[in-house]
């Protein structure tokens, strides 16, 4: 009786069971520099009539804005938005009892798309199709507060576009650095010495997001190396200095369409992507370094916020160096350009911020702003505290 009642609950189950809606979900994608729109297929189990509002309801959805991502299976970046749909209620409703009384399987739901104003179309129209370079540092040692400035600052940037033609400065993109603007006090280079600075950090951002320009083949207007090579920016050669808003950062867009800015922090390592139109092929060499000049000696130098016999390292020691890097550009028309990217380093001797009256070994008390000393010959009690420089960011 059992396995009766049980087996006729399962036939009434079928009975009652309508037809499945049929619809498209539709995404537009740029890759390999074309855009084209993809439907995939969605069915919808629609148990009653009674059902099919609410199961409308669940299926409908926003459009999304175009985001880019690298696509495993192309190894390639791609651009893609998510259309949004909804359904017409009673049209639906009238869609499926008509397949239900000519007992089909499945009918078409009455769908409509919409598109996101910054879908993938609104991207490839303004140019912006490809990956044209991109670039990665690391901060890995950092002060919490230079990893704070410099996430704050990547996220200024990321999403900036730069119109053809137009020329992008770091400053003018960056706008204020101060404390009410939520940066933080780290390490920056001061005329001859490393000091404490709103902002600290900055440099680490010009300085990826100018690789990425300069693997992109774009003119750049206006960059500085940095007093002195700094361990964060290796390999030397590379860097761009900026101290807002007097010391800028600018290059040029000479492409066809747009650029876009965008960048990601992840761990310690920041990197800036530039998206655009590929209309050239860019080589660059390594580094070549034409002249060295030795470290001088060790500084030694009295920070009123430190007690005697504390001791925090801000520096270490660098060579003088004149660096070259040479980059070929290669446009689609035939053109061909070269230029030389030179960097000249001071050389640069560790410097230890102290507490005034702090004893060295010598027996030599420093009680003047800066005094030199031999490398280790200061004591550094259990209690020192050890950072690492940060240069002028």
């Amino acid at each position: 009786m059992r396995k009766t009642i049980l087996a006729a609950f399962f036939w009434i189950s079928l009975a009652w069971a309508g037809p499945d809606g049929i619809y498209y979900a539709l995404e537009n994608r740029v890759e390999k520099g074309q855009i084209i729109t993809i439907g995939t297929p969605q069915r919808l189990k629609i148990g009653g009539v009674g059902q099919l509002e609410t199961l409308l309801t669940k299926a409908a959805r926003p459009a999304r804005e175009a985001r880019w991502f690298y696509d495993e299976a192309l190894k390639d970046w791609v651009l893609a938005d998510q259309m949004g749909h909804s359904f017409a209620f009673a049209e639906a409703k009238k869609r499926y009892l008509e397949a239900l009384n000519n007992k089909q399987d499945e009918f078409i739901l009455p769908v409509s798309h919409t598109l996101h104003p910054k879908g993938a179309p609104y991207y490839y129209n303004l140019g912006i199709r490809q990956l044209l370079a991109e670039a990665t540092t690391s901060f890995g040692g950092s002060s919490y507060e230079r990893r704070y400035n410099i996430t704050l600052g990547a996220s200024r940037l990321n999403g900036v576009q730069i119109a053809p033609g137009e020329t992008f400065s770091f400053a003018k993109a960056m706008g204020e650095v101060s404390e009410r603007t939520g940066f933080k006090k780290a390490f920056v280079i001061s005329g001859e010495q490393t000091v404490e600075g709103v902002g600290g950090g900055m440099c680490q951002v010009s300085t990826t997001l100018f690789r990425s320009a300069y693997f992109a083949g774009l003119p750049i207007v206006q960059r500085r190396p940095h007093s002195y090579q700094v361990r964060y920016y290796q390999p030397t050669g590379l860097d761009a200095a900026v101290f807002l808003p007097s010391l800028d950062l600018k290059f040029k867009n000479d492409t066809p369409g747009h650029l876009l800015i965008q960048s990601s922090v992840s761990g310690s390592r920041l990197t800036f992507r530039v998206f655009g139109t590929k209309d050239r092929e860019v080589t660059w060499s390594n580094p070549v370094t034409i002249s060295r000049t030795p470290a001088p000696p060790t500084r030694f130098i009295v920070s009123p916020e430190l007690p005697a016999q504390r001791f925090v390292q801000v520096d270490w020691a660098a060579e003088g160096a004149t660096v070259n890097v040479y980059r070929t550009i290669r446009f689609t028309g035939g053109k061909v350009t070269k230029d030389t990217l030179t960097s000249t380093y001071r050389p640069w001797g560790a410097v230890w911020l102290v507490g005034e009256g702090t004893r060295l070994r010598s027996g030599r008390v420093i009680t003047a702003a800066t005094d030199d000393a031999p490398d280790n010959h200061g004591y550094r009690l259990p209690t020192q505290t050890a950072l690492r420089p940060a240069s002028n960011r």
